[in-house]
């Protein structure tokens, strides 16, 4: 099983614009942190982009397609009117397994963060077009309302978010249970280690495990000893 996991906008293309923040960062952290999860859980994951960058529309496509991904998730903030609120679920006009899929996220996202539900759509949207797997873009909340972009960028609810599509994900795929693997690659040790705070600079890090034997194992130690709650 592989799914593709694409964070909306990135580089020179911020997104919709909120009072605190762009949506091109939520969607990033959104989409590193929906991945982390899937992988840990044994899951293959391909990300779009892991960093500010932009990636054009059908390369993004190209990218699930190319790596034989069996699920496409685009990961997206809305922005209409400062009192808009609500998560919505976006899928290519006739889809009929996207549709299925995306009626999994809606149900679990909405149950597990109380925001409100505005349905699942359709539109002819490129990177829904263009993949050959089943698809669906998340509009995860309003970073145009105030309350809804500072809920969207808190710890609570992105854990719960990502919690709620990990569920969809496996309720779509039959996936009864995901069970964590150690950490062992020296890249998903340094990414565990900079996502829980430990390290800012990935690239140092790198290359001082592959070359230092001693710290790699201290650092898989601690790594996989902060994954346990």
């Amino acid at each position: 099983m592989k799914v593709c996991i694409d964070a909306g906008h990135g580089g020179h293309d911020s997104g919709a614009v909120g009072c605190k923040t762009y949506e091109k960062w939520i969607a990033l952290d959104m989409a590193n942190r929906v991945a982390r999860k899937l992988q840990n859980g044994g899951i293959d994951v391909v990300l779009t982009r892991d960093e500010d960058e932009y990636i054009e529309l059908a390369q993004r496509a190209k990218i699930a397609n190319q790596t034989g991904a069996d699920l496409f998730l685009s990961l997206h903030c809305n922005s209409s009117a400062p009192t808009a609120q609500g998560t919505e679920i976006w899928t290519y006009p006739g889809a009929a397994e996207s549709q299925k899929f995306a009626e999994f996220l809606l149900g679990h996202l909405v149950a597990a963060t109380g925001r409100k539900s505005r349905g699942v759509k359709h539109e002819d949207f490129a990177v829904l077009r263009l993949t050959k797997c089943p698809a669906a873009l998340v509009e995860l909340g309003f970073i145009s309302n105030a309350e809804e972009e500072q809920v969207m960028m808190g710890e609570a609810y992105q854990e719960d978010a990502s919690e709620a599509i990990i569920g969809a994900i496996k309720e779509y795929m039959g996936v009864d249970m995901m069970e964590e693997k150690e950490l062992v690659e020296i890249n998903d040790i340094v990414w565990e280690l900079a996502h829980q705070g430990i390290i800012t600079n990935k690239t140092l890090w790198l290359g001082k495990l592959q070359r230092d034997n001693d710290s790699y194992w201290l650092a898989r130690k601690c790594a996989n000893a902060l994954r346990v709650k």
